[in-house]
């Protein structure tokens, strides 16, 4: 098989690593095939903040469980609403686990931050997909985080403390490092609707 597609076909989403750090040459590498993403007028507007300290990663795992606890209240008024419920249950399970659920003990945390212009979401989330990519190439597991991008957008004091401007938006916060094993077969996927027109 092509090996692009193959690599592609064998990215998951990893949810448990070993305490083995990534080499710096290796994430290194992972972010250069992220910025060979395509961009709007090739205007490029990702920067990489890049956490291997482990303690400031359970910080701001724990900074992540005490917003998500302090809303939960908020939610219960909407609770009727099936898709809330879930979302809200989900999240008390991680907010009440003695485990850190939401970056998996990665001994590697990569944020994706750009200036909040028309088309530079879209921009970092091609960045972001080549940087899992590339790392499931090199044998490396990673994870979207997307309730840290939601907190961490929300609070301007974690974005002080990683040196992000304020005027940026978080992108993207994966999760980087070594699987416990990658997952030997994929969910099974759902068949799109396909439309075409000749």
């Amino acid at each position: 098989m092509n090996q692009v597609i193959d690599n592609i076909k064998q990215r998951r989403s990893i949810r448990r690593y070993t305490e083995k750090q990534v080499p710096r040459d290796i994430i290194n590498e992972c972010i250069n095939s992220a910025i060979y993403a395509p961009s709007s007028h090739n205007r490029q507007p990702w920067d990489f903040t890049i956490i291997t300290n482990k303690k400031l990663i359970n910080e701001l795992s724990d900074s992540i469980r005490a917003w998500y606890k302090s809303i939960a209240q908020l939610s219960l008024p909407l609770s009727f609403i099936k898709e809330v419920r879930k979302s809200a249950e989900e999240m008390m399970k991680r907010v009440k686990s003695e485990k850190d659920l939401f970056f998996y003990q990665a001994p590697c945390i990569v944020i994706t931050h750009a200036p909040n212009k028309r088309f530079f979401a879209q921009d970092c989330s091609c960045a972001a997909q080549n940087l899992m990519l590339a790392a499931r190439s090199l044998e490396v597991g990673s994870c979207w985080i997307g309730f840290a991008d939601i907190v961490f957008n929300k609070n301007n004091n974690i974005k002080k403390k990683l040196n992000i401007p304020n005027s940026h938006s978080i992108m993207a916060t994966i999760a980087l490092g070594y699987p416990e094993k990658f997952p030997e077969s994929a969910l099974p996927r759902r068949e799109p609707k396909k439309v075409w027109i000749e």
